[in-house]
């Protein structure tokens, strides 16, 4: 079962869009589904990530935040023992 991956986002924020291209590309070879979340949405989203996004949270941890590369991100994934697809 594949696994939930959250990003903390907002509209309009290029390292967000780095981001969502970076979480996209390791989901073909991870097994994990995305949960966007627009911080714009929600004040108290809005109030605790305003200055860190994109923020990744898996299984409740936030893992990156800001700026992160491939590397980092797969680092992450693997220290949360999150598989990779058959």
């Amino acid at each position: 079962m594949a696994r939930a991956i959250h990003v903390y986002r907002k509209p309009g924020c290029p390292l967000c869009d780095e981001a969502d291209e970076l979480l996209h590309d390791a989901a073909a070879r991870f097994d994990f589904t995305l949960v966007r979340h627009n911080i714009l949405e929600d004040d108290g989203l809005f109030a605790k990530y305003r200055y860190r996004v994109p923020v990744v949270v898996i299984d409740g941890i936030e893992r990156l935040e800001l700026r992160f590369d491939e590397g980092r991100l797969e680092a992450a994934l693997q220290a949360a023992g999150v598989s990779f697809r058959d």
